[in-house]
């Protein structure tokens, strides 16, 4: 049998409602009350309606309290996304208690309209409660509605920096394990300074990292080298990059890995880009969007990790050596009596 919805439920009882209150018409009228009987369906249906929305709302709620940046990340739409559904909780709970409130009046009117002996005025009355509480619920489904899509883009952009996260982890364990090369361009600095800017977290992050890459295993070795972008003067750029390759190397140090891990420093300034970039003053320069330019100068700012002796490969258990089964054991002898022999043996 098909299941049938809260809603189509309050949809029959307000029919019946209407019914029994032309119904009331009639000289001759029974002794039992419709609008009575049609308020019992209404109110269950209405009663269920209610507990849908409050299950739907901490659901919701649920899920907006676990947004959150990822520590080490920085995303300005998910920022944005987090305070909006903070603030939106809000009018989602007042919608709910409007709803909730509308259910109480129904409630109450419809006790005192059935004591009365006007069935006519106590059906209008019943059938008036439900369609208030009924608007108020479908205005709570509209703000929830409204909300949920914010929801899920927030994770869905958190789902997306977890996986950034992962990957980034991942990789430097490949590099101690492996070799290789990687480059990092979020670790920041201040203009022109080897100082670090931790105005970005991925910057504190991406060195929290590095410290777990350099204490893999007491044999990694590795190269630390820093590039600028283009900006400013060549010979000042070579200076810098090479400042900030020793910035990187005390802080490793300074948080605990080996100095000797770390068997050179050096800096190339802006004499190999990793993303091609203007030359300062061109006219390509001026034709490029200041956002486009700023992301393609951040990436060329970047510090490159060389390894040189990775970490050796972790032995396999050997497996125990089987000794091959030797022939199976002899069985042993069984005597045999000896048959009589001479005159009277049995033949």
């Amino acid at each position: 049998m098909r299941a049938v919805s809260p809603a189509r439920f309050l949809a029959l009882g307000l029919l019946a409602l209407g019914l029994a209150a032309g119904g009331c018409d009639h000289k001759e009228r029974s002794t039992a009350n419709p609008a009575a009987e049609a308020w019992t369906v209404a109110d269950g249906a209405m009663t269920k309606r209610m507990s849908q929305l409050r299950d739907r709302q901490k659901v919701l709620a649920g899920r907006a309290a676990v947004l959150a940046v990822p520590e080490g990340t920085e995303d300005a739409t998910l920022a944005s996304v987090i305070t909006d559904v903070q603030g939106q909780l809000a009018a989602i709970d007042a919608a709910c208690n409007a709803a909730e409130g509308a259910l109480n009046q129904a409630r109450t009117d419809a006790t005192a309209a059935l004591a009365t002996p006007d069935r006519i005025a106590a059906a209008r009355q019943v059938s008036a409660g439900a369609a208030a509480f009924e608007t108020a619920a479908k205005a709570a489904d509209g703000v929830m509605d409204g909300v949920e899509p914010r929801i899920v883009t927030g994770e869905q952009i958190m789902k997306r920096l977890l996986a950034q996260l992962a990957a980034a982890v991942a990789q430097l364990q490949r590099l101690a394990a492996e070799g290789g090369s990687a480059d990092f361009s979020d670790i920041d600095f201040q203009v022109g300074s080897a100082e670090f800017d931790f105005t970005h977290p991925t910057s504190k992050a991406t060195l929290e990292r590095l410290v777990k890459f350099g204490s893999s295993c007491p044999e990694l070795r590795f190269a630390l080298t820093g590039f600028t972008s283009k900006e400013g003067v060549a010979a000042r750029n070579k200076a810098l990059s090479e400042a900030r390759a020793e910035a990187v190397k005390a802080y490793l140090v300074g948080q605990g890995v080996p100095a000797a891990a770390i068997e050179r420093t050096a800096g190339l300034g802006s004499a190999t880009t990793l993303v091609d970039e203007p030359d300062p003053g061109t006219p390509a320069e001026a034709a490029m969007p200041p956002a486009q330019l700023d992301l393609i100068r951040r990436k060329n700012r970047r510090v490159n990790v060389e390894v040189i002796t990775p970490c050796p490969a972790t032995p396999t258990a050997a497996a125990p050596t089987q000794v091959p089964p030797g022939p199976p054991p002899t069985p042993p002898a069984v005597e045999r009596p000896i048959a009589p022999t001479g005159p009277g043996a049995q033949r």
